[in-house]
């Protein structure tokens, strides 16, 4: 296995090199300082061409420089028949090779779980620019194998997982909008999975942006999670970037819902317990945190934390619904890009403190924690 792995990084380690992202959209920056435009636009034609983080940012200054020079600017060059008239269709192929290593905990347990998750996935899928609009049409697969797995009872996976999806994302105007739709196999048992992401841009000023986001998550098997936030980011192709997302959120775990009747008569103190479900709902308050440093030398150090806080809503059972849940994760990754692809090796910890109430107290965990080991190499052609 460690061979496996050896041999793939070298061999992406051996691709010919070739201007990123970055470096391209730098030049570009260099001929727009020296007030050569069209040598400008043609150079930022170049960078939204190359696969980075930065491709809509670039392509909304090429939409400005359309705009202006299209209205009465001095200057005129064929550079600004950008995508959408010379070259309207782009077809890509990203993708994600890597391995998570596994660390499990919970109440009561005295040693942890270890496992591993190996997993593939490949994503088509097609932009297309039409006047200030990007619209993206993908595909996705992935396969995931768990190391480990029959000595990994807690976390309840299967040895193999297959998704697939169909995504559609459109860009424009201060304005992004994603969909989607999965079909998840995991053993004997399929889900299907639906979300849909809604950001609009209120205020920006240098490299930043203020906007609103509206989520919503909804997966047949259970689970679910709806979300409204306050958004900003900072965007720059070296230097320091962020992200932050603030707002409230409702979702739904697998926990186990309990509750107790008396048995027979009614009259005695002696209960039952009766199960009444395994996904319980919470309401809170949400912070998601991402902030990036980004080097000359295509290394990038990334830290994240997202913080919830929820109250159990949704039954009239008075036990549960005294009950609260914290969720906390932290992570770092160091990722480095050369030609078309990205190497990574990070470290993510999620702890999930539950406070229960009467039944729930004594049938389900208190804390659980996982951790991660990850490392991977992802590309875009």
């Amino acid at each position: 296995m460690y061979r496996l792995f050896g041999f793939i990084f070298l061999l992406f380690a051996t691709a010919l090199f070739a201007e990123t992202q970055e470096e391209a959209y730098y030049r570009a920056m260099k001929f727009e300082e020296s007030g050569d435009i069209p040598a400008a636009i043609q150079a930022f034609e170049e960078a939204a061409a190359l696969p980075g983080e930065y491709t809509e940012e670039i392509q909304e200054i090429i939409r400005e420089y359309k705009a202006a020079l299209g209205n009465g600017g001095e200057e005129s060059t064929d550079s600004t028949d950008v995508l959408s008239e010379e070259k309207p269709w782009e077809f890509h192929v990203a993708g994600e090779l890597g391995f998570y290593g596994m660390h499990y905990k919970a109440t009561g347990m005295d040693e942890g779980e270890v496992g591993g998750d190996l997993f593939l996935n490949v994503n088509p899928y097609v932009d297309y620019e039409y006047g200030n609009w990007l619209h993206t049409f993908s595909a996705y697969a992935q396969a995931d194998y768990f190391l480990n797995n029959d000595k990994m009872t807690m976390l309840d996976t299967n040895d193999w997982n297959a998704a697939l999806g169909l995504e559609y994302t459109l860009f424009g105007r201060g304005l992004l909008l994603d969909v989607g739709y999965d079909f998840n196999i995991e053993g004997e048992a399929l889900s299907s999975d639906f979300f849909a992401w809604f950001e609009k841009d209120l205020y920006r000023f240098e490299k930043q942006r203020v906007g609103v986001v509206g989520w919503a998550y909804y997966q047949t098997s259970g689970p679910m999670s709806y979300a409204l936030y306050a958004s900003w980011h900072r965007t720059v192709p070296e230097g320091l970037n962020g992200t932050v997302y603030v707002g409230a959120k409702l979702d739904g775990d697998s926990v186990t819902l309990w509750q107790e009747k008396p048995v027979n008569d009614s009259l005695t103190d002696e209960k039952s317990v009766e199960w009444l479900g395994s996904v319980a709902k919470w309401f809170g308050p949400v912070l998601r945190s991402r902030i990036s440093y980004k080097f000359k030398n295509r290394i990038t150090v990334e830290a994240k934390m997202n913080l919830s806080y929820g109250f159990a809503v949704g039954t009239t059972d008075p036990d549960y619904e005294k009950s609260k849940k914290f969720y906390g994760l932290l992570g770092a990754t160091v990722s480095w890009k050369h030609w078309k692809m990205s190497y990574y090796l990070g470290l993510e910890r999620s702890y999930t403190r539950y406070y229960w109430y009467g039944i729930y107290k004594r049938v389900n965990n208190e804390s659980t924690s996982l951790n991660w080991l990850k490392l991977g190499v992802k590309w875009d052609f």
